[in-house]
């Protein structure tokens, strides 16, 4: 199951190869923006010389954002590390490259006594003996070689695949889009450090968003163990049981039961219902543990979480056209739909054409059942390339 990835937006106004990056007095504005773009977390580079940075920047961006605040330097003694803290810093970065092991182990236990999250960050496989010797929660990979200043995204991400489950695994340099994003997150990264390309967009809000919207995939139909194993696997987000009685892609809640039983917890489960006694569509939800329902109907189309709620609240809307060899919903108007409601685009949706409408209309989600059928059988191969494609769409 892919999630939305965690984006930490880095504010430096030079680095080693850009002696000019922004202007101090944009501080607090692109702080904010960070903010209000959805990023998840802020860096802050406060080493004066080359990267142009001060470490009154915490207090200020502090002042101005809830966000949590990493703040980044040559810590190379303990009384950094206090400074840090006091101007009210969330994490410390701890580079492994520039310290012995002994310190490195030495200031993330010092960094986590006074309430300061220890990021460590390495380059290399000497680096990474270092760092997996610590009492550190988080390891990130940076991409840049910090003696030849060459960025290898995929260097980086082998050395990150290494790293323990135990640690919390972070890609730091050289995201220019989602492509990079995708390598970290394949890897195991659970967020991404972006810098110099944030620094010189001119979009920061589309910027962000674009890194952290991976379109969530529901394959629809689901009536065998295979199919539904095979689309965990290639990467769905949902799978959609259909509990419509005079439907070809039926399934007995007793049957969806066997199946979802061998794959809950790796992928979240919908029940599709239309105009079902709401008796059945709440008693069916608990039997099964439902994550969510897909009505159609009265209530137009829409899935409602589950979750125990009384009255669940509808979480997005299914958009798909009045019949099944209608045309395919008009996509401008679809992406106007998309701007404003977390949609779900359904309706003639294929392998061959869903990177195409994705781009066009930027929905929340898409919903295929058809499209990955072969003479009304779920096609394995079809999953399998229909994820790939949703995924590899680079927004």
């Amino acid at each position: 199951m892919v999630d939305d990835i965690l984006v930490i937006a880095e504010i430096k106004f030079a680095s080693l190869t850009e002696p000019r990056l922004g202007k101090r007095s944009d501080l607090i504005s692109r702080a904010k923006q960070y903010e209000q773009a959805g990023a998840d977390g802020i860096s802050l580079i406060i080493e004066p010389r080359i990267f142009k940075g001060a470490l009154s920047d915490v207090v200020k961006v502090k002042k101005h954002v809830s966000l949590p605040i990493l703040v980044k330097d040559f810590v190379r003694d303990e009384n950094k590390i206090y400074q840090i803290k006091r101007a009210g810093a969330d994490r410390i970065l701890l580079i492994a490259k520039i310290v012995s092991g002994q310190k490195l182990k030495r200031f993330v236990k010092l960094s986590k006594a006074i309430g300061l999250e220890p990021v460590v960050e390495i380059n290399d496989e000497q680096d990474f003996k270092k760092a997996i010797t610590t009492d550190t929660s988080i390891i990130a990979v940076n991409a840049r070689n910090l003696k030849t200043l060459r960025v290898d995204v995929d260097k980086a991400c082998r050395l990150l695949a290494k790293v323990p489950q135990k640690f919390i695994k972070l890609g730091f340099s050289g995201i220019h889009s989602r492509a990079e994003v995708i390598k970290y997150k394949h890897a195991g990264a659970k967020g991404v450090l972006v810098g110099t390309a944030l620094m010189k967009t001119k979009d920061i809000n589309q910027f962000i968003k674009g890194l952290k919207m991976f379109v969530q995939v529901k394959i629809c139909g689901i009536r065998t163990l295979d199919s539904a194993k095979a689309a965990v696997d290639a990467g769905a987000d949902f799978l959609g049981f259909n509990f419509v009685p005079s439907s070809k892609r039926y399934i007995s809640p007793s049957n969806a039961a066997k199946i979802i039983n061998k794959i809950r917890g790796k992928v979240k489960i919908i029940g599709v219902f239309q105009d079902a006694k709401k008796d059945y569509v709440n008693n069916t939800a608990s039997d099964l543990g439902l994550d969510f329902v897909q009505l159609h109907g009265s209530e137009g189309a829409v899935i409602k979480s589950i979750n125990g709620q009384k009255n669940p609240k509808t979480r997005y809307f299914l958009l798909d056209r009045s019949n099944r060899k209608g045309q395919m919903v008009n996509l401008g108007k679809a992406a106007e739909l998309a701007a404003k409601f977390p949609i779900f685009f359904a309706g003639g949706l294929t392998a061959e054409n869903v990177a195409e409408v994705i781009k066009a209309v930027r929905p929340f989600g898409v919903d295929v059942a058809g499209g990955i059928e072969t003479k009304g059988v779920q096609d394995i191969e079809k999953i399998k390339e229909f994820i790939k494609n949703v995924k590899g769409v680079n927004l």
